[in-house]
């Protein structure tokens, strides 16, 4: 049977139509939010690493110094230099 332009089943089709494409809408924000989700994401995971990173090159620096000033070798090569300069610029008389 023919449709005639009026007939009941062009609006159904009409409304299926308008739903489809408010539903496909609907997924393309879903998706665009995602992805803008996830670009934050990775943002702030690139910033945490960098943040870790500087965080253990600080630490690693503050280990090497305070095992150097635990030394017993550099507390007797500060000894040995503060008393050479002492010598040696006259403070103590040999």
């Amino acid at each position: 049977m023919p449709r005639t332009p009026d007939s009941p089943a062009d609006g159904i089709d009409t409304g299926i139509a308008l739903l489809l494409g408010e539903i496909r809408g609907q997924m393309r924000e879903l998706i665009n939010s995602t992805n803008n989700a996830g670009m934050k994401i990775d943002a702030l995971a690139a910033r945490v690493s960098a943040l870790e990173a500087e965080h253990n090159r600080r630490q690693g620096a503050n280990n090497v110094v305070q095992a150097l000033l635990k030394s017993p070798a550099f507390g007797w090569l500060v000894g040995v230099a503060v008393s050479a300069w002492a010598i040696l610029s006259g403070k103590v008389h040999a």
